[in-house]
């Protein structure tokens, strides 16, 4: 149990250092990442959250679907970033 509590607040903080990494790229490049950083502060909630079954089922539903969210803006973020001039 207690890897299980250590390994969650390890992952939420990964969630946070995504959060201020990305939030450091808008604010210091382009606020195309914006978006990335505002979905990395929803995750660490959910991370948090788990500690019992009903919960844990929720947040990792609701984290799929903040995953594949993310995976497109990303994907949007580089298409915009990277097109020829």
């Amino acid at each position: 149990m207690n890897n299980e509590i250590g390994m969650r607040i390890l992952t939420s903080l990964v969630a946070l250092g995504i959060f201020i990494v990305a939030g450091l790229a808008a604010f210091y490049q382009s606020i195309l990442a914006l978006p990335l950083a505002i979905i990395g502060l929803i995750f660490v909630p959910f991370i948090l959250m788990q500690h019992n079954e009903k919960n844990a089922h929720l947040a990792e539903n609701l984290e799929k679907i903040a995953f594949v969210i993310t995976f497109l803006i990303i994907c949007i973020a580089f298409i915009c970033l990277y097109k020829p001039v």
